[in-house]
């Protein structure tokens, strides 16, 4: 009998020894429910964090596809904004001045001046020759060169309302080869390069009107013209 006690005893002592305190324990629900809140918490936390990432993604790229406005451009009164007549576009087959250069284009300058510009400027030494850009019939002929800022000019008819004006030329005989009335050919001789009206040097400035407004001259030339 004492062997028999003393055998259980033994054992036991060997069962404390091999298995933790825990085993024997009772369990914590309310350990385990916060152990559960703590991870559900970091997984909301961490979903959380994706979302607005990807919100600030998606805003900041669909921010950046937009297109940025383009700026309206700003024309002076007495400008004609509609399109270019069909027969008119690119119809235009002479430069004014052959082998001058085009300076100062259509509309408000860059120079800091402020000021419009009514047609397209062409650098070219005095005495140049000036031709039709177009046949057209003479409508107008100023040999005083000091009637405008103009100066002398010619100014020409093609038909629908458009008109074409070449400006400073050197006014008088032979500033000018035409007379009112007179029906010229594209490319025919109307005059020559000057510096009278409002010029700082020789070129010929020359516009376009469709029915008295003014419109960009470039639109009419054909391509290569300039």
């Amino acid at each position: 009998m004492k062997r028999l006690f003393t055998i259980v005893i033994a054992a036991a002592l060997a069962i404390g020894v091999s298995l933790p305190a825990a085993a024997f324990s009772k369990p914590d629900p309310q350990a385990a429910s916060m152990q559960l809140a703590s991870g559900a918490a970091a997984d909301n936390e961490q979903g959380l964090d994706v979302a607005v990432a990807a919100k600030a993604l998606g805003e900041r790229d669909g921010y950046s596809a937009e297109p940025k406005p383009a700026p309206q451009p700003v024309y002076a009164s007495g400008t004609y904004l509609g399109p270019v007549p069909d027969m008119f576009l690119g119809s235009f087959s002479s430069w004014p001045v052959p082998g001058g250069r085009l300076a100062d284009g259509f509309g408000w300058r860059t120079d800091g001046s402020g000021e419009w510009h009514s047609g397209i400027d062409v650098l070219a030494p005095g005495g140049t020759p000036i031709v039709a850009v177009a046949a057209g019939t003479v409508i107008e002929v100023q040999d005083d060169p000091n009637a405008s800022g103009y100066g002398a000019y010619v100014e020409i008819a093609h038909g629908q309302g458009v008109t074409t004006l070449y400006a400073h030329m050197p006014g008088g005989a032979p500033s000018q080869f035409v007379t009112p009335g007179q029906f010229v050919e594209a490319g025919q001789q109307i005059g020559i390069v000057g510096q009278t009206g409002y010029a700082t040097t020789t070129h010929c400035h020359m516009e376009v009107s469709i029915g008295g407004a003014k419109t960009d001259p470039i639109p009419f030339f054909a391509p290569g013209t300039h």
